[in-house]
């Protein structure tokens, strides 16, 4: 590890190799990481210089004085946001070896285009990766080009894309779907895709990507303030059920009208899962009291549920059909944490006597927090929540 210190330079070592960067005076560490990156062809923003031997960190404001040895480290994680994240999509001439994970937000940025997206495809060596296009409308030639990015993408572990408002639209979703399907080696996979007039055939597309990845463990899908229906929750279903590792599912849908039939395959599928932790969003779905008691049945055939998270807000629920939800709710012995998102429905004190009960009931339940503000009867919850815990 020992270099020569020359008078006129600062001695680095970078990954084992040493090399000496000239340098006169006393320069700020930012300066000399730029020199280095145009002198070694690495990134500036991918390195971290340590004071030779303290392995201290330093900042870009920090001096350096000729005849200084410093270490240089790359980083593993790449996080960036704005405009710098698009920078680094268009210049980075060639994947960096040591980088397993990127998070990239484009917030910030003006213009995210299939070209940007498409460097992406030489990163083969990804573990995780993040990326957040919302309002960036990608289109189809957008979502083409980051389909062909996670094709190339075999190693890939975790994976979450934030696509709301960016125009993915049924052809959009066909490539996206082709792109999932090959992901082998995925374990989490996070798709954000409200709000982007997304149809019954674009979601099949999508859930058929989905249903290839049967490695998945995790999954969170947000397909909220769409164009979905019953059919589209059929195509959703049949993905989970081929998924046979997943544990911990969260499937937001508010905002389609999915009905009472959308409910009954969800039902339906809840009785063949057997996942750990489990959200379920369907505000303002159009379940009304059939379609919440059917989705209650399916809940009550599912009981190695440990975290439940359920939103049925503003779905015109009356008390039969609460008492329905806290029948299920009470057979399910081994929660320890649940949400229960009741707002604006027609609740009334026998619906919120119920839903009390069930959870007094549960023997390892750690904490609960149930929402019914809109409800004829809110201002009752309270007496009825006593000697229940809260999270």
């Amino acid at each position: 590890e020992e270099s020569v210190k020359t008078a006129g330079s600062v001695s680095v070592n970078m990954l084992g190799r040493s090399f000496e960067v000239p340098l006169e005076t006393e320069t700020s560490v930012g300066d000399l990481k730029a020199s280095i990156a145009a002198r070694q062809a690495v990134p500036v923003y991918e390195q971290e210089l340590t004071v030779k031997g303290k392995y201290s960190e330093l900042r870009n404001s920090d001096k350096v004085t000729p005849g200084t040895s410093l270490i240089l480290r790359l980083r593993t994680v790449l996080d960036l946001s704005g405009q710098d994240a698009v920078d680094f999509l268009e210049k980075c001439p060639e994947p960096i070896a040591t980088i397993k994970k990127i998070s990239l937000d484009c917030h910030g940025a003006q213009l995210v285009d299939a070209t940007v997206l498409r460097s992406l495809t030489s990163w083969t060596h990804l573990k995780h990766l993040d990326i957040d296009l919302s309002n960036k409308k990608l289109g189809i030639t957008g979502c083409m080009a980051l389909a062909s990015a996670l094709r190339a993408m075999d190693d890939l572990k975790t994976l979450r894309l934030c696509l709301q408002y960016s125009a993915v639209e049924t052809k959009g979703c066909q490539a996206l779907g082709d792109g999932l399907r090959g992901l082998s080696s995925l374990c989490k996979l996070t798709l954000e895709a409200p709000a982007n007039c997304m149809t019954e055939a674009g979601c099949a597309f999508l859930a058929d990507g989905i249903r290839r990845i049967t490695t998945l463990k995790e999954l969170s899908l947000h397909l909220g303030g769409n164009q979905l229906s019953a059919k589209s929750c059929e195509a959703i279903c049949t993905a989970l059920k081929a998924l046979t590792k997943l544990d911990d599912l969260s499937l937001r849908l508010g905002g389609n009208s999915i009905g009472f039939t959308g409910c009954a395959v969800l039902g339906e599928m809840l009785g063949e899962l057997r996942v750990q932790r489990l959200g379920l969003h369907l505000g303002s779905c159009g379940l009304r009291a059939a379609g919440c008691s059917v989705l209650a049945q399916g809940l009550a055939s599912h009981p190695t549920v440990s975290s439940l998270h359920l939103d049925l807000a503003r779905n015109s629920i009356q008390d039969a059909a609460c008492c329905a939800l806290a029948q299920a709710v009470e057979s399910m012995v081994q929660l320890r944490s649940i949400v229960l998102d009741l707002n604006a429905n027609a609740m009334k004190e026998t619906g919120c006597a119920a839903v009390g009960a069930a959870l007094r009931s549960l023997p390892d339940l750690e904490g609960a927090s149930v929402f019914c503000i809109g409800n004829p009867a809110a201002a009752k919850l309270a007496v009825h929540m006593a000697g229940v815990p809260s999270l």
